[in-house]
């Protein structure tokens, strides 16, 4: 979130992640050598004091004797005499004060400090250890709970393998059973019914209704009793006798080797074991993401504490060295020189720049927090949850270019803008809130419930808007997309390229952005655009302050490094999309995006070459042949249409950093000769001459917009001649193309 306090945003782990010790250790490294700096400090005062006294008695225990002038009572000598011996014992007195007033001035207040930053220290770092070490156990039942329900899913499919793919009539199909029993419980209401009255409930669903009445009498939703139709309480049959399994208990060990020599097991046994684990994996994951909440705003508290101690610290310090420069002053005057020495030294000192420095040196990386998500193992993480989904992933399941929360989130903000000031509207995305709050509102709407406006009319607009912005920081990738972080940066290093070929490049560059990413980009860019026309005071201001407040959000480094922290570039991109908009985003760049998402690979990624051995060996025992058959093929979905998607966009990435770095600006405005890549690990082309040396190239085609539940692996090996070769690169080479 966005706020004024540097340690909050500078000791994280340098990329998402759940290992909170990287930044909290290297700040109490830090806060450790304070401490040892502290005792030095307080050393030297000490002994300082002890000197000023040890001379004092040095100087009061001078005496001179007095004798040989006692028989000159008259005379000068003697008097002067006696002014030099007083003068000793007067030094003493100044010396005994100055002891006195740093011991009261100096050591005591900073004793006192010391003392208080030590146990405020030892107090809050036990408090912040035993939080991390509370969700590093939820983590680790978390995932036990995960490896439970895994292995009763791959049991159930084993004895079952029906459970998955339910089908019913030609129109409706579903993931498994359970998913069918929860859609046809909300349709139907009572518990009994004829066949006349089931047909007229499901006509204005489906036409087949004779073949999905069977359907649901088939898994047991229904159950026909004397020609009328029962709906079953529970997915759980409660005679089941005549769907036992046979098994061999020889070989399975844990789930079924509780049954012993047992030859027949119920298969609404394993079911029933499968769904109690899955309630167990799913209470465990909301419990581990409470408790990484919690541990967040635990840290986010701790490190506001530990900068206000530092700062206090640093004041208190400086403040101590004041008051030691005056004491010297006030007794002995002819050090007034050191004491404006010591003063001048002093107002050198700021507490918020050693803070600040403190940062510079030892920062991890800024807050960017990594959900825990809910894994079903037979349908996709986006059907129970919003934060910390990928945006493919959401928008496939949700059916939509952008995801609901976005879309339906700035509607309502839009709409609230209309009653506030323009000074109120500038504050609405660059506000900070607590995070406590914000982590409250996401877990009202962090279900499989659809958004609506009503849903987040109940939230304030400020706390809407830190909603979003926590949405976006928590996507698994940034919205810019790792990969485009090295090309912008080498687009703005361009300092030979004029304000038009910049606009130009950077719409030809979010072209290359995966289609949901894209439209989710348009969608907020055009809402901050909106908002900074509407704006009558400084609109350069607002584009500033909106481009500062979200540069890392939307774009950074997949891993943060020293030189990244200072890079400025995110923000340049933003503060020209803001204000350029519509000349970024025109129908030309949409279809080029377009014709980008449809292209085909051309070549198979390497990985993928290597990792299909893997998926064809066979398993022999009960877990492995389960696991390979499913798990294998829904990664296959999951993956083929992402991974050509990846391996293209890197190919066009690389071809315009090669191009950028040749051709500064003409490039932008003439077309560029032929270029066929140079050969690279993230090029979709190999070196062309092995092409010509070689008389076989595999090709993977991916249809676009292809669901995952339908995407099978399909590898296909094909003669490339010459000809079509240079097709595909004249077709690559001119998608950056200016287009007349």
């Amino acid at each position: 979130m966005p706020h004024l306090h540097p340690f909050q945003e500078s000791f994280w782990a340098p990329t998402a992640s759940n290992d909170y010790n990287i930044g909290y250790s290297v700040l109490h490294s830090k806060l450790k050598q304070s401490t040892a700096e502290n005792k030095v400090i307080v050393d030297y005062m000490k002994q300082r004091i002890n000197a000023e006294k040890n001379h004092a008695s040095l100087l009061a225990s001078i005496t001179a004797p007095t004798e040989p002038f006692e028989n000159d009572i008259g005379g000068a000598l003697k008097k002067c005499f006696e002014v030099v011996c007083a003068e000793s014992q007067d030094s003493a007195k100044e010396h005994a004060n100055r002891a006195n007033d740093l011991n009261t001035t100096t050591l005591d207040p900073l004793v006192q400090f010391f003392n208080r930053y030590d146990r405020i220290i030892t107090q809050a770092k036990k408090t912040v250890e035993s939080q991390i070490n509370q969700f590093s156990v939820a983590c680790k039942l978390m995932e036990e709970a995960k490896l439970f329900y895994v292995n009763r899913c791959k049991t159930l499919l084993f004895v079952q393998p029906d459970y998955t793919t339910v089908k019913m009539g030609k129109a409706l199909q579903f993931s498994t059973r359970d998913h069918a029993w929860v859609w046809f419980i909300d349709l139907f209401k009572e518990e009994e019914y004829t066949k006349e009255q089931l047909v007229d409930l499901l006509k204005d669903v489906i036409s087949d209704q004779e073949t999905v009445i069977k359907s649901l009498l088939d898994i047991q939703f229904l159950k026909q009793v004397d020609g009328k139709y029962i709906r079953q309480q529970s997915l759980i049959a409660s005679d089941g006798t005549d769907n036992a399994a046979p098994s061999e208990s020889k070989g399975f060990t844990g789930f079924l080797g509780r049954w012993g020599g047992q030859q027949q097991i119920k298969k609404e046994d394993i079911l029933f074991d499968m769904m109690e684990a899955d309630k167990a994996y799913r209470r465990a994951v909301t419990q581990a993401e409470l408790v990484r909440t919690q541990t967040e705003q635990v840290l986010y508290g701790h490190y506001e504490e530990m900068e206000s101690l530092e700062l206090e610290r640093i004041q208190t310090i400086k403040q101590a060295f004041i008051s030691m420069a005056a004491s010297l002053s006030n007794t002995i005057p002819r050090c007034k020189e050191t004491f404006d020495n010591m003063m001048l030294y002093q107002e050198t000192l700021k507490p918020d720049k050693d803070v600040q420095f403190i940062v510079e040196q030892y920062r991890t990386g800024q807050y960017c927090p990594k959900p825990i998500l809910y894994e079903n193992y037979f349908h996709s993480v986006a059907a129970d949850q919003l934060f910390g989904v990928s945006l493919e992933e959401i928008t496939r399941v949700q059916g939509t270019m952008v995801p609901q929360l976005i879309t339906v989130g700035l509607s309502v903000i839009e709409s609230g803008f209309s009653k506030l000031y323009d000074e109120e509207k500038n504050v609405v995305w660059t506000a900070s809130l607590p995070l406590d709050r914000v982590h409250a509102a996401r877990a009202e709407i962090n279900t499989s419930k659809p958004i609506t406006c009503k849903s987040l009319q109940k939230f304030d607009l400020l706390l809407l808007a830190s909603l979003l912005r926590l949405y976006l920081l928590e996507l698994p990738e940034c919205l810019f997309t790792f990969e485009l972080y090295e090309p912008c940066k080498l687009l703005y290093s361009n300092q030979n390229q004029d304000k038009d070929s910049r606009l130009m490049s950077i719409s030809k560059l979010l072209a290359t952005l995966p289609t949901a990413n894209y439209h989710t980009v348009m969608v907020l860019l055009g809402h901050f655009h909106k908002l900074v026309k509407q704006t009558t005071t400084d609109t350069q201001f607002t584009s500033l302050s909106l481009a500062k407040s979200f540069s890392y959000i939307l774009m950074r480094p997949q891993i943060e490094s020293k030189i990244s922290i200072h890079e400025k570039h995110p923000q340049r991109l933003l503060y020209d999309l803001i204000e350029n908009f519509d000349t970024i985003f025109t129908q030309e760049s949409h279809y080029a995006q377009e014709k980008n998402s449809s292209r085909p690979s051309i070549i198979i990624p390497k990985e993928k070459e290597a990792a299909e051995p893997s998926t064809k060996k066979k398993s022999n025992s009960l877990d492995e042949s389960s696991s390979s058959s499913i798990s294998s093929a829904s990664a296959s979905a999951r993956t083929s249409t992402s991974s050509s998607n990846v391996t293209r966009r890197s190919s066009i990435l690389s071809s315009f950093m090669r191009s950028s770095q040749s051709t500064p600006t003409s490039s932008m405005k003439s077309k560029p000769p032929l270029v066929i890549p140079m050969p690279s690990s993230s090029t979709l082309f190999e070196d062309p001459d092995e092409i010509e040396r070689s008389s076989e190239s595999t090709i993977v085609t991916t249809p676009p917009h292809t669901s995952s539940s339908s995407i099978e692996p399909h590898h296909k090996s094909v003669q490339l001649d010459d000809s079509y070769m240079m097709e595909e690169l004249a077709s690559l080479d001119s998608f950056f193309e200016d287009e007349d």
